[in-house]
């Protein structure tokens, strides 16, 4: 069994040499001094995170590195490292090891039992931990994942974490094109759409002194606003291409019953009337003379609610219809590969 590693590193010259140390000595214990591989990603660091790559590369034949020059974000990185990947089965992480190394005996024992095409690991899910992690950063993250997994139909608890495993047959199958933080989003939509088996385990989320310290000194800042919001965007944006009728069905619902309690006030008020002694047809008349805008608001909002779930209707076709297009061009482009090689 051969294990690539891929770890996206951006100005991590503090401790990228204690955390390759640290996988080396865990990846000879757990499958000995050959049959895996780490590479790392550098993102276009502005530290000397490259010059200290390049320094235990020279020693150490299990390490590839790849330099981007510049900064694109963790999804051109991981990219990148799918690209060079040569293991059955790809293991990412983080670059601080908020998800211990242990971590991946456990995504790809998982792998194997079930014949899985991707594991996840979770730390939001049963059984899984979290130590040390600001509760500002918990709650957005708690709070976002929550969202997305309802979205991309609520079994799988934590959607945004780089910690997974993949099998590399499957994921070559994928293409990605994004370059920031969607990249897990985007993997799971287009994994879900060729019948990719997902899966979870219990993961431990834990951050370390070294992290924190980084954080609370200033060195290593939060994202900025813009780029804060423009993640936020993407997300949603896959988060909604599994449900792209959400948006038309909600409204549509909402003035449907609109619709439904102004058309009931109505039709109390007629027949408050008619038992007052009034015929059906002056009761009914005097009311739609007096209360024109009622009947006009009923009116109205049934026929745009139904236009609504009209459109909605048509999306979930069109979503389907995408996918099912997405699935054959997946499939000729498979073949044709396997023709290549």
């Amino acid at each position: 069994m051969n294990i690539s590693i891929i770890i996206p590193a951006f100005n991590e010259s503090d401790n990228i040499q204690s955390v390759l140390e640290e996988m080396e000595h865990y990846m000879n214990d757990y499958i000995g001094k050959t049959d895996w591989e780490i590479i790392v990603v550098n993102d276009g660091s502005t530290d000397n995170t490259i010059e200290i790559l390049n320094d235990i590369q020279r020693s150490k034949e299990w390490l590839q590195v790849v330099d981007l020059v510049f900064n694109y974000g963790r999804g051109k990185a991981l990219r990148a490292g799918l690209d060079k990947a040569s293991g059955d089965i790809i293991v990412s992480l983080d670059a601080d090891l908020s998800y211990a190394p242990y971590h991946i005996e456990r995504l790809v024992k998982k792998m194997d039992e079930e014949n899985a095409d991707i594991v996840l690991a979770s730390a939001y899910g049963k059984d899984g931990t979290v130590r040390n992690v600001p509760l500002n950063r918990l709650w957005i993250s708690r709070l976002g994942n929550k969202i997305l997994s309802y979205m991309f139909g609520g079994n799988i608890s934590v959607l945004t974490c780089l910690a997974r495993a993949y099998k590399r047959e499957f994921i070559r199958r994928l293409d990605l094109h994004s370059d920031d933080k969607e990249i897990h989003l985007e993997i799971l939509y287009k994994a879900r759409m060729l019948g990719g088996k997902i899966l979870e385990i219990p993961a431990d989320l834990n951050w370390r002194d070294k992290k924190l310290s980084k954080i609370e000194s200033g060195k290593k800042k939060r994202r900025s606003t813009l780029k804060f919001k423009k993640t936020s965007y993407t997300h949603i944006f896959f988060a909604l291409l599994n449900k792209p009728g959400l948006i038309f069905r909600v409204p549509g619902y909402v003035l449907l019953l609109v619709s439904f309690y102004v058309s009931s006030t109505i039709f109390s008020v007629v027949m408050k009337d008619i038992s007052g002694g009034k015929g059906i047809f002056h009761a009914v008349r005097e009311n739609m003379i007096i209360a024109s805008p009622s009947w006009f608001t009923a009116s109205v909002s049934f026929v745009l609610g139904i236009q609504f779930l009209t459109l909605g209707f048509m999306t979930f076709q069109n979503k389907r219809n995408y996918e099912e297009l997405y699935k054959t061009l997946n499939t000729i482009l498979s073949e044709q590969r396997e023709k290549k090689t």
